[in-house]
């Protein structure tokens, strides 16, 4: 039994490559610096899982909370949801901190297929934050046993996925890309509804910015918004920096007390009308309203994010209509879904790249030992 050192930078030691002293570990440029080429190909079971777990850090995530926590097992790993990283206000029945955990295990079954492992995953679906949500079962695939190429396809972009808040071009997303977004679904508990229709959307777009105007006018919604941001020279591993924001070093300082003590939300309505209504595409992602169908949601929107980012696509998301109950309802009436709305993203091209977010690292999500 090994237990991770002090004297490395968390999610390198035991996860294999060269190790670095925690004082050099960067939350904004370590985790996406991760190399495939340091895979311990003929280290322990214990080393090479916890190798996948370097691109399992980097699903997306609720205001990038990071809600999860793993646990290195004989023939696997264990996934929790960390519920002390809950936003209440915001997600008070941890829609979105599940939707979060499922990202995860989506992203840690690509990187597993990628390495020619074979990922089983098993769920307890109870919620509980004693117990794993999940149980990844990991084997190395002997040949002549063959792996999913479509899945291993969306390795490499999970470096590279980045949420985009900057206005994206009118150009149309080709219509292939539409039809494999639409053909996504994760064991038959969630889907994606795609719209391209400029009535719809512009339709939509009132009911985003109806939400921003509700949400924002609220003091503790702001409070704990205002909890995650973070200035664009942030050394903290979590939070959404300024600059993913769009805002400069000087704004970002002031982003956490501005959000908290200024209600912007007329201001913020009016840019997210026009970024949602002049979107190429809008995605709603549907399930019903239960921790599997949560786990599944967030499977399929990682899965969504990686075939976009592979396509040269970018996205963000206007879930905030979601996050209110008249407004979800009213949403999933005007997209005729039939199940209820859990994600509302817009996809399309952009000439602006992205800011990264910071990343915990294996080591700050790994719950005891490794086995």
């Amino acid at each position: 039994m090994t237990t991770a050192t002090s004297n490395t930078a968390p999610g390198t030691g035991p996860a294999g490559g060269k190790p670095v002293r925690q004082t050099d570990y960067d939350p904004m440029t370590t985790p996406y610096g991760v190399n495939e080429n340091d895979f311990p190909w003929g280290g322990p079971a214990d080393e090479q899982a916890a190798f996948l777990l370097r691109y399992a850090i980097l699903a997306p995530s609720t205001h990038n909370t990071q809600p999860w926590k793993f646990a290195l097992v004989p023939g696997g790993i264990e996934v929790f949801a960390d519920y002390s990283r809950r936003m209440p206000v915001v997600d008070p029945g941890n829609r979105e901190l599940l939707m979060s955990v499922g990202a995860a295990i989506f992203t840690l079954r690509v990187a597993a297929e990628w390495f020619g492992m074979e990922c089983r995953v098993t769920y307890s679906h109870s919620g509980d934050s004693e117990r794993p949500l999940a149980v990844a079962s990991i084997a190395r695939r002997e040949p002549p046993a063959q792996g999913d190429e479509a899945i291993a396809s969306l390795f490499g972009p999970i470096v590279r996925r980045h949420t985009n808040r900057h206005p994206f071009l009118y150009s149309r997303v080709p219509e292939a890309i539409l039809r494999r977004i639409r053909g996504l679904e994760i064991g038959g508990q969630a889907s994606a509804a795609v719209s391209t229709d400029g009535s719809v959307n512009s339709q939509v777009s009132e009911l985003v910015a109806a939400a921003d105007r509700m949400q924002l006018a609220d003091p503790q919604f702001r409070s704990e918004l205002a909890e995650w941001i973070r200035p664009n020279w942030t050394q903290k591993s979590d939070g959404i920096t300024g600059a993913a924001l769009g805002m400069n070093n000087v704004a970002s300082a002031l982003g956490s007390w501005t959000t908290r003590v200024v209600d912007t939300g007329s201001l913020r309505a009016a840019k997210d009308r026009n970024l949602c209504a002049q979107a190429p595409v809008l995605v709603v992602l549907e399930s019903e309203d239960s921790v599997p169908h949560w786990l599944a949601c967030g499977e399929l929107l990682q899965h969504l994010l990686l075939v976009v980012t592979r396509e040269g696509l970018h996205h963000s998301y206007f879930n905030m209509p979601v996050q209110v109950p008249d407004l979800r309802v009213r949403l999933r009436a005007l997209c005729g879904l039939s199940a209820w709305p859990q994600i509302l993203l817009r996809i399309g091209f952009s000439l602006t790249e992205p800011s990264k977010t910071p990343r915990r690292s294996v080591e700050e999500v790994l719950s005891g030992p490794v086995i």
